[in-house]
């Protein structure tokens, strides 16, 4: 009698080489499982990008209308209405000079003008008398050419006296002084009951309605000067680009430099709505070039201690490389060693960490 082989051990038999190809898939399975997170870590491969190269000059803050305001008439200091810090309105009464005098020689004036007028007039009236008794041959050409120049005396004397009314006016409105644009009296020259003579200085003030800044540009720097465009003003991390720039067509004599204005729009204001000052300092950026940089995203980098690092990937696997960073673009860092051209770098380094230390 042959030897048959049970069915139930064949069955086994025939499934254990199975069974072995199941346990080694799963063990594959949770290896490449295991190893998910870091193949799934999104990357970015370096490429040379362009940006351009800045040149920081330090800059002041000034107003572009700062004005002192003298006397153009003579008198005791009458009233002031304002003092220092107040701010003030275009054409508001500043300060007010005792006008006695002019207002006496505004009456002279009036005076002299209604004087003249009357001469002029009888004047005139004599002209046209003697002209039609020249033509009647019953006046000389001596009396003719008299009576001529008496009539134009008198007429020019109107306008004389006219003129001396207009100065009398004027020298009247010159005892109220007001001001010329709205802002802010920064300082004052006079106290009341003092007494003024044109030209003399009464008040100063300026204008916090339009700024510029305001540096001295080295001549290397000054040459590379071409438009506006290449000046931007920086106020605080806040870039504003400038309304108008002017560069002087000439250099200091002393310092060897040249001034560059850059005119801010009006009502520019700092960062978080804060007002600008004029002696505030500032920068002046301007643009001299273009250099190849490499540039990554903030969140790429890795900053522990001293020691700056970003995961790079090596045939799938993030590995830690150390890096050297410079300046900043836009939310992105240069990278100036460290990293080459084609490198793959995960871009949230962070999150990679957190993963590895998971994985750990």
């Amino acid at each position: 009698m042959s030897r048959h082989t049970h069915p139930l051990r064949t069955l086994r038999s025939s499934f254990r080489p199975n069974i072995r190809s199941c346990i080694k898939g799963a063990l594959q399975i949770s290896l490449l499982a295991a190893a998910l997170p870091a193949l799934a870590a999104e990357s970015i491969s370096l490429k040379p990008v362009t940006v351009p190269v800045y040149f920081d000059l330090e800059a002041t803050l000034e107003a572009v209308n700062e004005s002192t305001i003298s006397a153009q008439t003579s008198g005791a200091i009458k009233a002031v209405y304002y003092d220092v810090n107040d701010q003030v309105e275009q054409g508001a009464l500043l300060i007010e000079i005792d006008d006695t005098q002019q207002q006496a020689q505004l009456q002279q004036a009036n005076a002299n003008l209604a004087q003249a007028r009357a001469q002029n007039e009888d004047a005139q009236v004599i002209l046209q008398r003697n002209t039609r008794l020249f033509k009647q041959g019953t006046l000389s050409q001596g009396e003719m050419d008299s009576t001529t120049a008496q009539a134009k005396s008198a007429a020019a004397a109107v306008k004389a006296a006219e003129a001396a009314l207009t100065q009398a006016k004027e020298q009247v409105a010159y005892t109220k002084v007001r001001a010329p644009y709205s802002g802010l009296v920064k300082s004052r020259q006079v106290e009341l009951g003092e007494l003024v003579n044109p030209g003399q200085a009464l008040m100063t003030g300026m204008s916090l309605e339009k700024l510029r800044a305001v540096a001295d540009a080295p001549q290397r720097i000054a040459s590379q000067y071409r438009d506006a465009s290449q000046i931007s003003v920086r106020i605080g991390e806040q870039s504003v680009a400038p309304e108008s720039v002017v560069l002087y067509p000439f250099a200091d004599a002393t310092h060897h430099s040249v001034r560059l204005r850059a005119n801010l729009a009006a009502g520019t204001k700092g960062a978080d709505d804060s007002l600008l000052y004029p002696g505030q300092w500032t920068k002046i950026r301007v643009q001299t070039g273009e250099r190849s940089v490499l540039l990554l995203p903030r969140s790429a980098v890795l900053k522990r201690s001293e020691l700056t690092s970003v995961y790079v990937l090596d045939d799938g696997q993030p590995e830690l490389r150390q890096v050297r960073t410079g300046n900043q673009y836009d939310g992105q860092v240069e990278i100036l060693s460290g990293l080459s051209a084609g490198d793959q770098v995960v871009t949230d380094a962070l999150a990679q960490l957190a993963d590895i230390s998971k994985g750990e």
